[in-house]
């Protein structure tokens, strides 16, 4: 319970008088007021703070950046000074404000009564229409004591001070607080000396961090610079063996061989896991022990027929059972040819000995099946003694036709180029793919100097812990001025040991390692740069495939057929480098589009052209953004106006941060940004777009190049154009592909080029961007998904070290970052309960705080330990905490709870839970149906809040946040998925003496009308006084973060806000998490 506080008289306090004065409005602000004050990020739903948002306010979601900023030291650093100044860096907490803004209670359940006082907050409404803000107040309760009437006691007057002086975020003090009351805190404990605590660093399990000199660029630094500097690097198989050592992580990768299953998610179900000997399968054995391995030609019976194939590799058939089974390319007779003309020779050459490799129609056989070995001679293969048939041709699709192409065009299989070692002892083989991730980002804001971060994921990782920031390893950072090729020389060393195996402790014993780079992602330019290949404005700047730069958009240009091949390249190469003069190098270099030296990877075992895929997230939101542009160009000042008007009031996510008014500061939109913009921009457009908004020129023209009459049929095409560009960008960034889903993507890819080039041709004839769509559904294919090679969420892990540059004495910042980081995943490596194995009899205390009620919310709040934290079901702090029949749902915090005013202000809601209340029969079945209480509800009063928060415990669990307002997803037996809207969330005292939460649900009938143009069903939100639907559920119901979004069906009868009447609603079909 709260303490009453004792008032007496006391005399007013000085306060400086501040004059509120007309603000502008959001939209309206300048670039520098949003720098300064409004956090724009781009942050995964998981990573996203405890504490919950009403969809009435603005976002004040906080960062770790603003805890308060310590002194910090480069400790024990030979490369730095250490006689240099030690700089105190602070930063403000800041909070968007706007008229609607409501303070609504905040309590912190461990904080005792001394210290409630200093949380309390009285609301005042200050009124609207007055010109004074704040000032002193004339009367209020002050306390009695020798700190008052301002402070209760010493304790608080100085913790006030303190956040004051420090500028203490909420979530920072919350922590404290937390740490303060837990029972074990002794203050006898405490240190002062923070150099102290900073030793004890020292002690934590730290992996190895190697130096040495890398050359700097006289052209990229400047005079003051010295000709070489230090990098630091962190071996990948240091990171290696403590990820197959971590009890969190290991038991839940995959090391088998790839699998051929209907949905595609994983690396393991792409083509490129698949068929490579490093990550998956090539050798399999039947009953009688004869093996048949990838690369060889065998006959087997189909039906009544016999089938010549060649063996890719082994996979699983997870549609049959999981069996094992050979997948096989198809070599098909002069008789089966496909439009092949009489004219030529192929029906009469090779005297019934020549075959032809049919591409892209892949079979799985069972060992059953093989009836016999042959040998058959590729013939851009060295010619063997003796043969069967021999392959001359490969039989190809491409638009829509049966083509033909030479045999040496072609991607080789990794089993004839790459060597597999067998390791030396009986032991098991563990195959590990690496994701290598490297990107620039400007570490100061006033100052170019940027960091080359390398990193490293392992593809062996589910999707769901890939997308965690913590498991993303940090290799090392570029310096400024040094390239990569001298950077990551060591890092490459350890992958060819690694190519070569090499023996390793895990959790489940010792085991043979073997694997190698799976692929490398990057933005378009440094993805060429890895490639080897130049970037997009030479000659030939696609790393793909070999089209000329003038011929980006030609849909004609055949891009399989001039693909770029590994073999080939490797042959151009060396012919690059059998020049005399550096100008015929130079020469060849441009007529190839190469570069010499190649890229750093140039020595492992891959593909270069393969395994450098076209990033899907810098391809497709740059086309976004182009189009943004091309189109607000167009809008006449009465057209942006309109724009402006239905922008402001179309519904958003209530999880999106804001953003700033598009027309104005779209140029400093991330691509995150951009992405949301494209899912609202066919709505926007559809409820205002007008001809007279439209540039009279363009409109004309556009009618004279469509050869379309009606104004009316201009603005369609225009909206149907980003209907496209919509769907395109949803499609693409699918998690889960089907062989149907590849199919729409790469026609609605062709159709998005299409009208593109259409409307606005000079935007879009011979971008790159635009070019990089006829390669993505093969990188799709290769690896699964799109969403596994883009670098979205990889870009998320600039942001956390460039939050701690400020941290830093900026000198060596590569070094510094490294430390820090190092201590981190040294914490992170005890809390998972990992072994420290120099103290392998010792007991690791430290992964019990994950299991610790009180410090759940420190843990999980911080993107190093999330999901690490995960408190049992049975380990509530008290019985007045709200919880959940289900086991399963856990730390239920409930958010904005509902005043007086507010409930009223709800026709027909009360707290009072009798048979007038609307929810009285609901709320009965519910305790029925779903808690086996049958007995009469003796508690009759009900609690209103505005959101709630609670985990899910699954794998790997999910922290869900919602609010009043919110849309989710509900299995329904009839119609499978139904949508509801939050409209009430309510807490009640069950006879047991629990607290329960539930939610009130508004349902959204289904209409079977679609609108023409968008393509996005049209549902319809119930009345209030329909009462067929159930309202009331439990909180188990949702169980999944939702992704879904509706936006109201406006009429003319809808102006600055809505028209109750009009119940009509879109589904929004292009909505996604785009990060």
């Amino acid at each position: 319970m709260r303490r009453s506080k004792t008032s007496r008289p006391h005399a007013t306090i000085p306060k400086l008088r501040v004059k509120a004065k007309k603000s502008l409005s959001y939209e309206e602000s300048s670039i520098d007021d949003m720098e300064n004050n409004i956090p724009f990020k781009d942050i995964p739903d998981d990573n996203i703070e405890d504490s919950v948002i009403s969809p009435d306010n603005v976002d004040t979601n906080m960062s770790e950046n603003e805890l308060a900023y310590e002194k910090l030291t480069n400790e024990e650093s030979d490369s730095t000074d250490k006689n240099s100044t030690e700089k105190i860096n602070e930063e403000s907490d800041y909070m968007d404000i706007d008229d609607n803004y409501i303070i609504e209670e905040v309590s912190i359940e461990d904080i005792d009564d001394p210290y409630r006082p200093l949380l309390d907050a009285t609301e005042e409404e200050i009124p609207v229409d007055s010109d004074v803000l704040e000032e002193e107040s004339p009367d209020f309760k002050g306390f009695d004591g020798e700190y008052g009437p301002y402070f209760p006691n010493f304790t608080s007057a100085m913790i006030f001070i303190w956040i004051t002086k420090h500028m203490i975020s909420t979530s920072a003090y919350e922590d404290l607080a937390r740490i303060l009351k837990h029972p074990r805190y002794q203050k006898e404990d405490i240190t002062t000396n923070i150099r102290q605590i900073r030793k004890w660093r020292n002690r934590l399990p730290l992996v190895r961090v190697s130096k040495h000199d890398v050359p700097l660029s006289s052209q990229r630094t400047p005079s003051t610079c010295t000709s070489t500097k230090s990098a630091f690097t962190i071996s990948p198989l240091i990171y290696l063996e403590r990820i197959l050592k971590n009890p969190m992580l290991m038991p839940e990768m995959y090391f088998g061989p790839g699998i051929v299953t209907d949905k595609k998610q994983e690396f393991w179900h792409g083509e490129l896991w698949q068929d490579s000997l490093l990550f998956g399968e090539d050798t399999i054995e039947n009953k009688n022990g004869e093996s048949y391995r990838a690369g060889e030609f065998l006959k087997y019976h189909e039906k009544s027929s016999t089938v010549i194939c060649r063996v890719r590799s082994i996979v699983v058939d997870e549609t049959d059972n999981n069996i094992l089974k050979l997948k096989t390319d198809t070599l098909i007779s002069h008789e089966d040819l496909r439009n092949c003309r009489s004219t030529d020779n192929r029906h009469t050459r090779g005297k019934g000995k020549e075959l032809w490799l049919v591409e892209g129609k892949t079979k799985l056989v069972n060992l059953a099946s093989i009836e016999q070995r042959i040998i058959v001679w590729l013939c851009d293969m060295p010619e063997p003694e003796t043969y069967d048939f021999y392959v001359d041709e490969i039989m190809y699709h491409f638009d829509g036709r049966w083509k033909y192409r030479n045999i040496a065009e072609r991607h080789r299989l990794p089993c004839e180029f790459i060597k597999f070692k067998q390791p030396q002892q009986n032991l098991p083989i563990l195959k590990i793919f690496l994701d290598i991730y490297i990107d620039d980002f400007g570490t100061y804001r006033n100052v170019y100097h940027s960091l080359g971060g390398v990193y490293l994921q392992l593809g062996n990782m589910p999707l769901t812990l890939r997308k965690q920031l913590k498991n993303h390893f940090l290799l090392g950072f570029v310096p400024f001025g040094a390239s990569l090729n001298d950077f990551i020389t060591p890092i490459l060393q350890d992958i060819r040991l690694l190519e070569n195996g090499l023996v390793m402790e895990t959790l489940n014993g010792r085991v043979w390692v073997v694997g190698g780079v799976g692929c490398t992602t990057a933005d378009l330019p440094q993805g060429n740069d890895l490639a080897g290949v130049k970037r997009h404005g030479a000659n030939h700047g696609c790393r793909t495939c070999n089209v000329p730069n003038d011929q980006y958009t030609n849909s004609n240009y055949n891009f399989i057929k001039n693909a770029r091949f590994n073999q080939q390249t490797d042959k151009r190469l060396t012919e690059i480098r059998n020049q005399n003069s550096r100008g015929n190098k130079e020469y060849l270099a441009t007529k190839y589009g190469l570069v010499e030296p190649a890229g750093p990877f140039n020595n492992l075992q891959w593909d270069r052209h393969l395994q450098t895929p076209q990033d899907a997230y810098h391809s497709m939101a740059g086309k976004a953004r182009t189009l943004l542009e091309a189109t607000f160009n167009i809008l006449n000042a009465n057209g942006e106006n309109a724009f402006i008007e239905y922008w402001r009031s179309i519904e958003k996510p209530a999880h999106w941060s804001r953003m700033p008014n598009p027309l104005r500061h779209r140029q400093s939109f991330m691509f995150s940004d951009v992405l949301k913009l494209v899912m609202l921009m066919p709505f926007i457009l559809r409820r205002f777009l007008k001809p007279h908004h439209i540039k009279v020129d363009t409109l004309n023209n556009w009618r004279e190049n469509l050869k379309i009459r009606q104004n009316s049929m201009v603005v369609s095409k225009l909206v149907t154009c980003w209907a496209i560009e919509a769907k395109t960008l949803k499609l693409a960034f699918l998690t889960i592909m089907t062989e149907s889903i590849y199919q729409e993507l790469q026609n609605s890819l062709k159709e998005e080029r299409e009208i593109l080039i259409q409307l606005f041709p000079n935007n879009f004839t011979n971008l790159p961007n635009l070019h990089v769509n006829v390669h993505l559904l093969q990188h799709a294919r290769n690896f699964a998904t799109l969403v596994n090679t883009a670098v979205g969420v990889k870009e998320m892990v600039h942001r956390t070290f460039k939050e701690r540059v400020p941290h830093t004495n900026r000198k060596v910042i590569e070094l510094d970052l490294t430390r820090q980081y190092n201590t981190i995943q040294a914490l992170r490596h005890l809390i998972d309960g990992c072994k420290d194995h120099r103290f392998n009899e010792r007991t690791n205390t430290l992964k019990n705080l994950s299991k610790d009620p009180k410090l759940h919310t420190i843990l999980s709040g911080w993107y190093a330990t999330e999901n690490s934290s995960i408190m049992d079901a049975d380990q509530n702090e008290n019985s007045e905490d709200t919880v959940c029949h289900n086991e399963n749902f856990i730390d239920l915090k409930l958010g904005n709870q509902r005043n007086i005013k507010k409930i009223k202000s709800i026709p027909g809601l009360t707290k009072k839970l009798d048979t007038n209340n609307p929810f009285f029969q609901d709320l009965y079945k519910v305790y029925r149906d779903q808690l086996g209480s049958k007995a009469a509800l003796l508690n009759k009063n009900l609690e209103f809040y505005g959101s709630i928060a609670y985990t899910v415990l699954r794998n790997p669990p999910i922290r869900i946040k919602l609010c009043v307002g919110d849309v989710v997803e509900i299995e329904e037996e009839s119609e499978g998925i139904a949508y509801a809207r939050i409209k009430l969330i309510i807490r009640h005292k069950a006879n047991n003496g629990h607290y329960y939460a539930f939610f009130a649900f508004e349902w959204f009938e289904v209409t079977n009308i679609t609108d023409p143009i968008l393509g996005c069903p049209l549902y319809k939100i119930q009345e209030p006084e329909q009462m067929r639907w159930f309202q009331i559920f439990t909180i188990d119901f949702v169980n999944h973060v939702p992704c879904v979004h509706f936006i109201h069906n406006c009429t003319n009868t809808c102006n600055s806000e809505h028209d109750e009447a009009n119940r009509n609603y879109i589904l929004n079909r292009f909505y996604y998490n785009p990060v």
